[in-house]
């Protein structure tokens, strides 16, 4: 049985894995040059156009819930404003710790500062962090992402799913690293030249945030309470559901991603605000590949692929597993 683990103590050494390669090339999955290169093509309009969307999605989601406020409808406008919004800002940083949403780097860059400060997690940890994921896609000890262990205990999932183990871990890393302290994975990772910046950044954070809280304390208003840190609280838990379907329950210590990664079935509203990471293992195969480009990188891969099923599913399967392997595995024959 496994236990929450913090983020740096879940991916050292001790727990196994000795010597991880990293994905396999699979040769059914294997893409000519040409073919990644046409798929690799960046641009600046399709992303813009899909950030728009987005931000007018959200203002009219945002209205609704201001306007139900004191009404019956408050709870439901909750809900919808801030999963989107949580989804939003952890899918588009996400995308743009690879640097392939935006052809232009300033832009890519300036998203990534953006929606790395909403979502709370600073961002040379972000991209080296996430780079090692990729590059140790559960391997325990070495995926710099894998929360804890698994398989996990039921416990440890309900503390994943309502965000305590996130807050805590995130709050934790921010404080840590805001003092110039760094665990010995978090070294492994980064660029030691790094470090330093990664200091002055994490400081900055801590910085903005604060301001942010003191300017609200010295107005007596209660707009960041309730247009950010109230439904951000409240979307966070579909928001892990998604993160949590990525890998939850799948097999670690394997170099076929078809084994440690899980995708999900599109849904065309859904990854306007997913950033179509409901192709994720497509998106592990070739993490240079734009989210734009995913769909017809699934066309010409899914007949290698695993079925993909919904997140309702995904989720429930999770759950399953973990029923069967507590209760079923266990008893008397």
């Amino acid at each position: 049985m496994s236990r929450p683990l913090p983020l740096e103590m879940a991916t050292t050494p001790e727990n196994t894995a000795a010597s991880p390669v990293g994905p396999m090339p699979i040769p059914e999955l294997t893409l000519d040059r040409k073919s990644l290169k046409e798929l690799m093509r960046r641009s600046n309009a399709l992303p813009l156009r899909r950030l728009a969307l987005c931000l007018i999605a959200l203002g009219f989601l945002g209205y609704l819930y201001v306007s139900a406020i004191g009404s019956r409808w408050f709870l439901p406008a909750l809900i919808l404003f801030g999963s989107t919004l949580s989804l939003t800002v952890y899918s588009l940083s996400h995308e743009c710790s690879h640097g392939t949403v935006f052809r232009n780097r300033w832009l890519n860059e300036t998203v990534f500062w953006v929606t790395s400060l909403l979502f709370g997690q600073e961002v040379l940890y972000r991209r080296y962090s996430h780079a090692a994921h990729h590059t140790h896609t559960m391997f325990v000890g070495y995926d710099a992402q894998l929360p804890f262990p698994q398989p996990a205990r039921l416990k440890t999932y309900l503390l994943w799913y309502t965000g305590i183990i996130y807050h805590t871990q995130f709050l934790r890393i921010l404080f840590l690293h805001s003092l110039g302290r760094f665990s010995g994975t978090t070294r492994t990772f980064t660029p030691a030249e790094e470090l330093p910046r990664m200091v002055r950044n994490t400081r900055l954070f801590v910085l903005i945030y604060a301001g942010a809280a003191a300017v609200s304390w010295y107005f007596s208003s209660g707009i960041l309470f309730w247009i950010w840190l109230l439904p951000k609280l409240v979307g966070d838990p579909v928001m892990l559901a998604y993160a949590g379907s990525q890998h939850f329950e799948k097999e670690e210590n394997t170099t076929d991603l078809r084994r440690s990664t899980r995708s999900l079935r599109p849904n065309r509203l859904i990854d306007l605000f997913y950033w179509n990471m409901s192709f994720h293992i497509e998106h592990h195969l070739y993490p240079t590949v734009p989210f734009f480009a995913l769909p017809k990188l699934n066309a010409r891969l899914r007949d290698h692929l695993p079925e993909p099923v919904g997140i309702l599913s995904a989720t429930g399967g999770i759950f399953h597993e973990w029923w069967v392997r507590t209760f079923r595995q266990h008893a008397p024959e």
